[in-house]
């Protein structure tokens, strides 16, 4: 009985072995989850910025400054001490495309500005009426007493930007004007012409306006002041840059002769009709040390010239830029005589060469004030 038992329950045993495994229960899928990204401690906790200057980033976070409180005169950034380089700007507004600063434009001799490759829009049929007309932003003009070393008075003529301030740097633009005129030819005095009556200033105002040239005030100068050369000589480097540099925002940082002569970079001489004439005479040939730009309107004298600039003083001094004007319905001898002695000048003085640092315009019109204003608005533009 007991073998049997035992028989039934190994064959029970043996059928179980051999019976297959039951189907395991399906199991739901999982949901689809979207991983948190990766983030850095110091992105995930907020912090305040702190910027570099030289790279305008966060030094935490890496994050660039938003440059949003704007910048400084002098384009640094108020937030974090960026220094915007003004390496472009725009061509129509002058402002720089980085932050926005107010700039302008410097066309140089070639006519292009360095900043936005604008061409000058250069007045050789003559100015836009609109130049004319009061700009909407006027200038100051200023009629002052100057007093030399022996007591004389001279009478001076000042034009002043809209947005002068004494905090500024700006070029200093004397000029002599023609037979018969007054130093106030140069800023407010009506001159009449075929437009009818026009008053320099107008122009002025619109350059600085529209950001045509690096800021300038404009200095307008008897002609009894600088007819004798040597005399002309004496008023300019002795009186009247001193007093300039004493009472105006220029780029002289003293009334020293030192100091004056380390602006000359900074400071034009020129003239119209025989103020040409004195450009030459006394500009050129006596003030160099003083002076690098020069803008002869409408006359020339060649009064030996090639050699006084090859004088031992002053050879070796650069000569920044000469821009002359002639105008095609001048007198013929007068715009003979112009193109002969900067055709001259040219080929016999090395400093100074065509296209580089000197250039002739020639402008449509007569010995007048329209073409005075537009070789006005030339010459700062090229000079400046």
């Amino acid at each position: 009985m007991k073998k049997g038992i035992l028989v039934l329950l190994f064959c029970l045993l043996l059928s179980a072995c051999s019976m297959p495994p039951p189907a395991p229960s399906p199991v739901p899928p999982a949901e689809k989850t979207t991983a948190p990204p990766v983030t850095t401690e110091t992105e995930q906790l907020p912090h305040e910025h702190s910027y570099d200057a030289e790279t305008g980033l966060c030094r935490t976070c890496g994050s660039p400054c938003p440059h949003g409180e704007g910048f400084t005169p002098e384009g640094r950034c108020l937030l974090c001490g960026w220094r915007c380089d003004h390496g472009q700007h725009d061509a129509e507004s002058a402002c720089c495309l980085r932050c926005g600063a107010q700039l302008w434009h410097h066309f140089g001799i070639a006519g292009r500005c360095e900043g936005c490759a604008r061409e000058a829009l250069l007045a050789g049929e003559g100015l836009p009426d609109a130049y004319y007309e009061p700009a909407e932003h006027a200038g100051q003009c200023l009629l002052e007493t100057v007093t030399d070393a022996e007591g004389k008075e001279h009478s001076i003529a000042l034009w002043l930007p809209w947005d002068y301030s004494e905090d500024g740097r700006y070029n200093v633009l004397i000029l002599i004007h023609g037979d018969n005129g007054s130093c106030r030819d140069w800023t407010d005095r009506e001159q009449p012409t075929a437009r009818g009556p026009v008053q320099l200033c107008h122009v002025y105002d619109h350059i600085a306006e529209e950001h045509l040239c690096q800021p300038f005030l404009v200095v307008g100068v008897g002609l009894e002041d600088v007819a004798n050369p040597a005399k002309g000589e004496r008023f300019l480097k002795e009186t009247l840059l001193p007093y300039l540099a004493r009472s105006c925002a220029t780029w002289m940082e003293g009334d020293s002769p030192e100091q004056i002569r380390a602006a000359r970079e900074h400071i034009a001489i020129g003239g119209l009709s025989r103020g040409a004439m004195l450009t030459y005479r006394v500009g050129l040939c006596r003030c160099l040390d003083v002076a690098a730009n020069f803008c002869c309107f409408s006359n020339a004298d060649k009064a030996g010239l090639p050699d006084a600039l090859e004088g031992e003083e002053i050879r070796e001094l650069p000569i920044r830029s000469y821009v002359a004007t002639l105008g095609l319905q001048d007198l013929p001898d007068y715009a003979r005589g112009q193109r002969a002695l900067y055709d001259l000048l040219c080929s016999r003085v090395e400093r100074i060469r065509d296209g580089e640092n000197a250039r002739l315009l020639e402008i449509d019109e007569g010995h007048n004030f329209l073409m005075w204003s537009a070789s006005i608005y030339d010459a700062l533009l090229l000079m400046f």
